[in-house]
Order: C-alpha cells, then structure tokens, then sequence
C-alpha cells in the first residue's frame, strides 16, 4: 500500500465539506477497533447483571457506561470530520485518547460491581482534555473559526470540573444516586455542540464521511454482537449438555445480527447532514443504536446461558424482555431517524417493534429462553423480508413512472 511521509507539524486546517471521495482514514478506523474493546466490557457486565439479577443496578450502570463511551467516540469522530489534522502532535495525542480508552474499559467492571467510578472518569476526562487541546489547535490555526473553536474547547475543558467532582468526590452514591448528577453532566456534554454551532461561522461537516463513521462503528458493534454470544456459547458448550438446542440459539443469534445489519444499512434513509436539525438528530439518535445494539449481545449471551444452566435470577417474562425489549428499541430508533431523512416514512417500523416486543415477550414467558430468541429472529426476519418486497415494488413504480414519461 503506498503511503506518504507524516508531517512533523503542520497547522490543522478545515476540510472540504464538498470534497469528493472522501473516505475515513486507518487512524480513525483503529480508533474505532480500540473503542470497541470499552463496548466489549459493558455488554460482558450487562450479562452478567442480567444473569445474576441486579437489574436496577445493571440498567443504570449500562446507560451510563453507554452515554460516556458514545460520548468520547463522538468527540473524536466529528472533530476529525471537520479538520484535517494528520501531524505528529495530533496522532500522539490520539495515542493518548486510545490508551485511555483502554483505561475505561478497566474502569466500567468497577462502576458495574462496586460503584466506583473513579478510573472510568480520570479516564474518560484524560480523553476529553485531549479533545480540548485538539480545538485550542484548530482556533489557532483557522482565525475565521476561532469562536467554533474556542466554544468546543472551553466548554470541554468547563464540564470536566463537574465529572471530575463526581467521579472523586461524590464517593459511595448508589446506582440511584447517581442519576441526577449524571444527567446534568450529560446534558452540560450535549449543550456543547448545540453552543459552538451558535457561533458567528460554524464548520460545515462533510455529510457522507460522517454518515461513514457511524456506518463502520455500527458495524464493529454488530460484530462484537456476534462475538459476545459466541463466547457464552462457546463457555456453555464445555458440559457437552443441551448440544442441539445451543446449536439451535447460536444460529438464531447469527441470523438475528445479520437481520439487524440489513436493516441498518439497507433501509436507513439517506439524510443531508449539512443540515443543523438532522445532523443533531442523526448524531444524538445513533446512541440509541449503539446501546440497543450492545444490550441485545448482552442479553443473547445471557439467554443461552440460561439454556445450558436450565435455571436462572430472573422469570420467563422478565428475560425475555432482556432481548425483545432493545430488538424493538433498534427498530423504533431507526424509525424515529427516517423521519429527517429523504425516505421519511416509520409508521410500518414502529409496528413491528411492537409486535416484536409482544411476540419475542409472550413466546419467553410461555416456553423460556430458547423461545424468546427463535421468536425474536423470526419476527424479525419476516419485517426484513417484507421490507424487502416493499422496497423492491416501490422501485418497479418507479420505474414504470419514468417510461411512461
């Protein structure tokens, strides 16, 4: 593969919204790799709360963990969108923000098992300052763009004070407890963005890079879905008991994650992310995905887990919602999502995650595990297989319209 020198330094320069051809780079895929290993962990704790019953403790955990991983990727992801930023500082500094991400897939068994958030968050704020200097950089570099800038970086910098109080002074809080003060951090986090594009000159994202990211992120989860399930069968399968019927789910948990890729990149919609409204709405709404996503291989491993144990903490009903639930939730985000985007059209989405939710729900409740994941997969399958069909019908009209005209 041919490549070209790095600069040593150079200044960070904005990049072509219009650009042609633009692809993500290797650093912003590896990112993405070392990222997922913080997705890894929450599903692997996830499953384990859904095994052993702590719900309450396990779902607040889980949103939080979510929130603060998604958070730190987008960071990166739409600062990289925006500049082009390829020099020495700027892949040190990422070494940096990676390590850390390391770091808090160290820390979130600690939030998970004991309440301690004190290595996920001096991680997750080494990542965030790393951020801020990256937009200290880019204000200097680009003076037109420097307000942007500056409220990026300022308003980094201004609400790690607020986590850093949280995850180091506000000791022993239960998973409750917590809820108040991550949501004003979480909202602080979310103002940012909306504040920074207030400004006089905002950059304009380029819109199929963006699309890119989030399309390849989605599909790194979906692979660790897959592999998260495959573990749990995989330890499962070591007592030689239940063969067939694991054999069965294991199937069920591929056709499922495969489902699920189809009907994220085939029927999505196509979106102008130039567009202030759908650029936050696309942007906030993948977090949504990203967590149904990793619940749903949390959840499948815990459902052949039970299969092979022939017992577990929770009722019928309750687990089989542990999977029905997010499958339905995947579905009712896109939906919400198609309706910014050119295709515009989410009533049919919405049905089905509801006959999911009741389908995958009463077949659990009625005969276990096995049957919440065959139920889940083959609902599942039959909304793509019709989605198929309408997709394909309303393309003959369309051409048909044209050669009449």
């Amino acid at each position: 593969m041919p490549s070209t020198p790095v600069a040593i330094i150079r200044p960070i320069r904005l990049r072509d919204p219009n650009e042609e051809g633009r692809t993500s780079t290797t650093l912003e895929l590896f990112f993405d790799l070392v990222f997922v290993v913080t997705i890894s962990a929450i599903a692997q704790q996830w499953h384990h709360a859904v095994t052993t019953g702590h719900l309450e403790h396990g779902a607040i955990s889980f949103v939080e963990m979510m929130f603060g991983v998604w958070w730190a990727w987008m960071g990166f992801t739409w600062f990289a969108n925006f500049f082009d930023p390829d020099d020495v500082p700027y892949r040190l500094m990422v070494l940096v923000q990676l390590l850390a991400s390391l770091g808090l897939a160290t820390g979130i068994p600690y939030v998970f098992q004991h309440d301690d958030f004190r290595i996920l968050v001096g991680c997750y704020v080494v990542i965030r300052l790393v951020m801020s200097a990256q937009w200290f950089r880019a204000a200097h570099a680009n003076p037109p763009l420097r307000q942007f800038c500056n409220r990026w970086a300022y308003g980094i910098l201004l609400v790690q004070i607020g986590w850093i109080a949280f995850g180091f002074g506000l000791r022993h809080l239960t998973p409750v407890q917590t809820i108040p003060f991550f949501i004003l951090g979480g909202a602080v986090e979310l103002l940012i963005p909306w504040w920074a594009q207030r400004a006089e000159e905002p950059a304009v994202p380029h819109s199929e890079h963006v699309e890119e990211r989030y399309g390849l992120f989605t599909l790194i989860i979906l692979g660790e879905m897959v592999l998260v399930a495959s573990e749990a069968f995989n330890t499962a399968l070591t007592d030689h008991k239940h063969l067939a019927t694991l054999m069965v789910g294991a199937i069920s948990a591929g056709i499922l994650a495969f489902c699920l890729w189809w009907l994220y990149f085939g029927f999505l919609g196509e979106y102008d992310l130039t567009r202030l409204r759908t650029s936050f709405i696309w942007g906030y709404g993948h977090y949504f995905i990203y967590g149904t996503l990793t619940a749903i291989g949390g959840a499948m491993a815990a459902l052949l887990e039970q299969v092979a144990r022939d017992d577990g903490a929770l009722g019928r009903t309750v687990m089989a919602l542990m999977l029905a639930a997010p499958v339905a939730g995947f579905l009712a985000t896109i939906a919400f999502l198609r309706t910014v985007s050119e295709w515009a059209n989410c009533t049919r989405w919405l049905l089905a995650a509801a006959a999911i939710l009741a389908i995958g729900t009463a077949a659990g409740a009625a005969w276990g595990a096995m049957a919440t994941l065959l139920a889940v997969c083959v609902a599942t399958a039959a909304f793509l297989a019709s989605e198929i069909v309408t997709k394909w019908k309303a393309a003959v009209r369309r051409r048909q319209n044209q050669g009449a005209a």
